[in-house]
């Protein structure tokens, strides 16, 4: 039976994701096929019809689908090992704070063909270890949902006996999860179809019921938005989200991922990156097998909230590949590629190319940790929680001898104005004003297990560091001259 990722409070963790994200970034490990600037504002008609589509996390796997419909055609999958970071639990953080250049263990490990005649997929899902992938064929207006086995990343294996084909329907993106029981639903997104007449269809959800095998699959309901509800939207990507009362009831949520801008990438008009979250009455889907798929009513999705993302530039685009992603500490993940492989700096026409990607997470995960594993800490270096923010995470990347090394938005970063952060309270996290964790005064932030904020100045702690790390709390405040906040 497939495991459940359940969050205690869906609706806490989505509005509390940072608007900012952290960059993480891969250059190593690209075939010679990418010589030919596949993926890239230099491949034909400026990279239009040649893109990604759609992203996962799987571990330490970043997972990217791409159209390339020319040559031998190919609907792609791209997996990439980001052997610097954490396999879990917990969010990446950016794995460009020590280096302003991507590792060469963070690389490309698979350049695999989904498929030649269906050369468009979509945002895919995960279950488990295996990737659930919408893919089209172009102007023909079918598609099909296929599975791959990723139990090796490295080598994904398509697995042929539980594809669905969807004769004169779209699929641009797909969403799958389990049941109580085991079984399986599988929502299958459309927003693009195109009647006979060359009049566009209405958008539709179609939702599939599933065995615990991912076979056996039975087509039970459709969803047509109503023009005017939020969820009449062009999503590029969709994820289930459960959440788990203390009373042990189930909530089912949906977030799908779009610009606001219908084109993109547009350098004239770059719309707003959004998520919409709805809850969901699952209680609505008929869990047999029908004649004919059921017409659910509009109430089948309710409008809960929506959150706004900060592009960075060419960092993300959420008309590329979006995804949510629960770790294993119930905290809840987004992810957002950009549409190509572009430079992390320097002259367009001469820099190596590297895929892009920023991670948003979720910072009212837990009211209170008790691990280490789960804190972090965000600098910023203007009053009130703004301007650039070096993210800290638990205590593998934390520790930093030199900030004169360390850099957020390809740039140093060794003045503090603002911190947010969640400690326990038995740690404190100290910043010294010179290298190797010297000077006077350090400032020891001290934990409670609660997310706390601080005005670095009114603490009367100049701003300026240039070292940090944990400590026990009980050795950090009894530093010589320390102020403790």
């Amino acid at each position: 039976m497939a495991q459940r990722s359940t969050l205690p409070d869906v609706v806490t963790q989505f509005r509390s994701l940072n608007e900012r994200g952290e960059r993480i970034a891969v250059m190593d490990g690209y075939p010679k096929d990418f010589a030919d600037k596949r993926y890239s504002v230099f491949h034909k008609k400026g990279g239009k019809d040649n893109h990604f589509q759609g992203v996962q996390r799987l571990g330490n796997h970043l997972l990217v689908t791409g159209s390339f419909p020319y040559k031998t055609q190919r609907a792609d999958l791209l997996v990439s090992r980001l052997s610097s970071r954490a396999p879990d639990p917990g969010p990446w953080g950016s794995n460009l704070v020590r280096d302003r250049d991507p590792a060469t263990i963070d690389r490309l490990t698979s350049y695999f063909r989904i498929d030649g005649d269906y050369w468009h997929p979509g945002g895919l899902s995960l279950l488990g270890s295996v990737a659930v992938v919408p893919i089209e064929n172009g102007a023909a207006g079918d598609s099909k949902i296929v599975f791959l086995d990723l139990a090796d990343p490295a080598a994904p294996v398509r697995l042929p006996a539980q594809e669905i084909d969807r004769p004169a329907f779209k699929a641009g993106a797909c969403a799958i999860t389990p049941l109580k029981d085991g079984r399986l639903i599988l929502a299958v997104w459309s927003d693009s179809d195109v009647a006979p007449a060359g009049i566009t269809a209405a958008f539709h959800l179609d939702l599939y019921l599933g065995g615990a095998g991912m076979t056996d699959w039975s087509f039970i309901a459709q969803y047509f938005p109503p023009v005017d509800h939020r969820f009449h939207r062009k999503f590029q990507g969709l994820d289930f989200l459960w959440e788990e009362a203390p009373n042990g009831s189930e909530s089912l949520y949906l977030v799908g991922f779009e610009n606001t801008e219908e084109t993109q990438p547009n350098p004239l008009s770059a719309g707003e990156n959004r998520a919409y979250l709805f809850k969901v009455a699952h209680e609505m889907l008929p869990l047999a097998p029908v004649p004919q798929p059921a017409q659910l009513a509009g109430s089948f999705m309710a409008f809960v909230d929506s959150k706004r993302f900060e592009t960075s530039g060419n960092w993300c685009n959420m008309d590329a590949g979006s995804c949510a992603y629960v770790d294993s500490s119930q905290q809840l993940v987004v992810y957002s590629v950009y549409h190509f492989l572009a430079p992390i700096r320097g002259d367009l026409m001469t820099a190596p190319m590297v895929l892009k990607c920023l991670e948003f997470r979720a910072t009212r995960f837990a009211a209170r940790i008790d691990r280490i594993e789960d804190a972090w800490i965000d600098l910023y270096e203007e009053p009130g929680l703004a301007g650039r923010r070096l993210a800290l995470l638990g205590p593998w990347d934390s520790s930093i001898e030199d900030t004169a090394r360390v850099t957020a938005d390809d740039r140093v970063f060794d003045v503090t104005a603002s911190v947010r952060y969640q400690i326990p309270d038995d740690r404190a996290f100290v910043l010294h004003p010179q290298p190797g964790f010297t000077g006077v005064p350090p400032l020891v932030l001290t934990g409670t297990g609660a997310v706390k904020e601080v005005d670095v100045i009114g603490a009367g702690f100049g701003g300026a560091f240039r070292s940090c790390r944990f400590q026990l709390e009980s050795v950090a405040v009894a530093l010589p001259g320390a102020i403790v906040v």
